[in-house]
């Protein structure tokens, strides 16, 4: 049985490509890229990768929301 992708009847997909990027999960209808960071992103030289990668989306119309992966393993959301 293939999972539920769903979040609140909005659709996520997976590394989802966004050429020449690929986002942690997307949902298109909204518009919406959520990146887990992991330790790498917290460095000067990640948040400045960071910052350049995400003004290609963000050219395309979507929102890019970051979440430090240990603030995700931390604290889990169950809907």
């Amino acid at each position: 049985m293939v999972p539920d992708r769903r979040c609140r009847r909005q659709k996520f997909r997976r590394e989802y490509p966004i050429p020449p990027y690929t986002a942690d999960f997307c949902c298109v209808a909204l518009k919406l890229i959520i990146e887990i960071d992991g330790e790498a992103h917290q460095s000067v030289a990640g948040r400045s990768r960071d910052e350049a990668r995400d003004r290609f989306p963000a050219e395309q119309g979507y929102k890019v929301l970051r979440l430090r992966g240990y603030d995700v393993l931390r604290d889990p959301v169950s809907d």
